[in-house]
């Protein structure tokens, strides 16, 4: 079993977030992206190269990135494929740890969960973080 992750958005920004994620975690062999409308090629011949190249076997986490976009209603149709988790509004945080986590087992629909769960914890209005107690330490 390998872990294959796709990153998937309109335009480049799939691109971005791969770059960034080999930039702190090294090359990924897994990783694959799809930046959508940037060429003529129909948005469904693309998603359809991109999930047949992953084995049956091999689990497929795909990260896109709006619920109500072409994107990620494309790749809902592969839902119902066994080993196969679709997130969609991903962060960087969340796209570092499905990276990040161990590939000795198939992803639970549990731990699916709780990271998304983490990567949401990271969206913040940092306005509101009161530093009025740190400015005194300095």
């Amino acid at each position: 079993m390998q872990r294959q992750i796709v990153i998937a958005s309109h335009n480049r920004l799939a691109e971005g977030f791969k770059a960034t994620i080999e930039f702190i975690s090294g090359k990924q062999e897994n990783l694959h992206v799809l930046a959508a409308y940037i060429d003529n090629k129909p948005i469904e011949k693309s998603v359809e190269e991109i999930m047949t190249k992953i084995p049956s076997d091999n689990e497929a986490v795909i990260l896109t990135d709006m619920l109500a976009g072409s994107v990620n209603q494309k790749f809902f149709l592969y839902k119902n494929r066994p080993h196969t988790h679709i997130i969609t509004g991903m962060n960087l945080p969340l796209a570092l740890a499905m990276v990040m986590e161990p590939s000795n087992d198939y992803l639970t629909d549990d731990r699916v969960r709780e990271l998304v769960k983490q990567a949401q914890s990271q969206l913040i209005y940092v306005n509101d973080i009161d530093t009025s107690a740190d400015s005194e330490d300095e």
